[in-house]
């Protein structure tokens, strides 16, 4: 019956949205759980350290004041942060003097006051604490509340350079490569720059492959330097991005690999098919060959128009729009050699999409870093445009099957009637 033939295809579509949702539901429900569960331990936490913090005990106190700062286990509160950082800072901890001075400071929770801050970082700084250190050195460079002395700048960047703190190696590098403070040195630069980009540190990486380009305390290396430039512009970096651009880097040999073979597939495509429309294979071949030509032009476009200086949101609709047109390629050509495959690979780009959406909601934290969002939009874009076609192809194939299947039951009643016809004539 027809009726029951669209109810049956009805079923076919609603159970795999119905479990998608599912799916998706329980993973977003659960990241929530999650959420009120790690809520609930910093809250324990935060009661733990204020019984300890009350009994005097120091680092208690810090780590309380640490947990109102940042509304850690307790509604945010900078006058509260303060209260515990003096009452820490007033025992001599090192961490919680830096944190009065930060709010002094930047005036969180008392009055700004920039001499009082000075005070608070160098108390920490005499302690050994990098943080304080590194302040207290760019305070004298930047000259703001104290007489600007580089000489002075050098000596406590140095010593928070020396613990390994990379924003203090940066700028220490930066001195060096500006001869403010000590003699001019590009070499001393590298050196330092390196420290802090081997941390992962974007500034100081971009600086390494702009001194790699330029030539300076290290030999002329371009590729070196689109190194360099490559993995601060994943991070954001926005001067390495232009930098990037301005070079007009070539293809890279896995670039022009994936090219010439979409190429030169979608060429052999349209020549088999002799770009004709006769019959459905030929549809498909001709359809996929110019899908492909269209997909390699896009890339070429891309990497040589697109350019790095696009804001990452667009930068992510090109790749997602670009993934689309790679899936819906990819599914016709699996058309073409595997006909009777719809189905598989109809499942398999429903478990992949649902599993890949489900470990990108429980791992939500990664999205700050560039590459990932990018590899979310291309990800989805491909298994989307793999699913669509696949899907169309699945509901053409059966329309058509129960179509011969009426035709056949409409033959044999009129042979019936035919041959009840016949021998009247007769």
């Amino acid at each position: 019956m027809p009726g029951c033939g669209a109810m049956k295809s009805l079923g076919r579509v609603a159970v795999p949205v119905v479990c998608v949702a599912v799916i998706c539901g329980a993973a977003i429900s659960w990241r929530a759980y999650k959420a009120k569960a790690n809520a609930r331990k910093l809250a324990e936490a935060a009661s733990l350290y204020r019984a300890r913090a009350e009994q005097g005990d120091a680092k208690a106190q810090s780590d309380l004041g640490h947990k109102y700062f940042h509304g850690n286990g307790v509604p945010r509160d900078y006058a509260e942060a303060a209260r515990w950082y003096g009452k820490a800072a007033d025992q001599g901890e090192a961490k919680a003097q830096y944190a009065i001075g930060y709010m002094h400071y930047h005036g969180q929770g008392v009055p700004q006051n920039y001499a009082e801050a000075l005070r608070w970082y160098r108390k920490a700084a005499d302690q050994g604490y990098a943080r304080a250190q590194y302040a207290l050195g760019y305070r004298y460079y930047e000259g703001k509340d104290v007489a600007q002395d580089y000489a002075e700048a050098v000596r406590w960047y140095r010593k928070a350079a020396d613990q390994g703190y990379a924003e203090a190696q940066c700028d220490l590098a930066g001195l060096y490569y500006q001869g403010k403070g000590v003699p001019q040195d590009y070499s001393e630069a590298v050196h330092w720059y390196r420290k802090a980009a081997d941390q992962g540190y974007a500034k100081a990486q971009y600086a390494v492959g702009y001194l790699y380009s330029q030539g300076k305390g290290v030999p002329p290396d371009y590729a070196e330097a689109a190194r360099w430039y490559r993995k601060a512009a994943i991070q954001g970096d926005e001067y390495a991005r232009r930098a990037l651009d301005s070079m007009k880097i070539g293809f890279t040999a896995q670039g022009k690999i994936c090219l010439s073979g979409a190429f030169l597939g979608s060429i052999v495509l349209l020549i088999s098919s002799r770009v004709s429309m006769r019959n459905r294979q030929q549809r498909r071949a001709t359809l996929a060959g110019l899908l492909g030509l269209l997909w390699v032009g896009l890339d070429v476009y891309g990497y040589s128009h697109f350019g790095i200086l696009q804001s990452l949101s667009a930068v992510n609709a090109f790749f997602f729009g670009k993934s689309i047109l790679s899936g819906i390629y990819v599914a016709m050509f699996f058309s073409i050699v595997w006909t009777q495959g719809f189905k598989v690979v109809l499942r398999i780009c429903g478990i992949l999409f649902i599993g890949f959406n489900v470990y990108a909601i429980t791992h939500y934290h990664l999205r700050h870093l560039a590459a990932c969002p990018r590899a979310f939009y291309s990800g989805n874009g491909l298994l989307i445009g793999m699913a669509i076609p696949m899907a169309i192809l699945l509901w053409l194939a059966g329309q058509e099957t129960r179509g011969s299947q009426n035709g056949k039951d409409g033959v044999a009643p009129g042979t019936v009637a035919g041959s009840g016809r016949e021998p009247t004539r007769m």
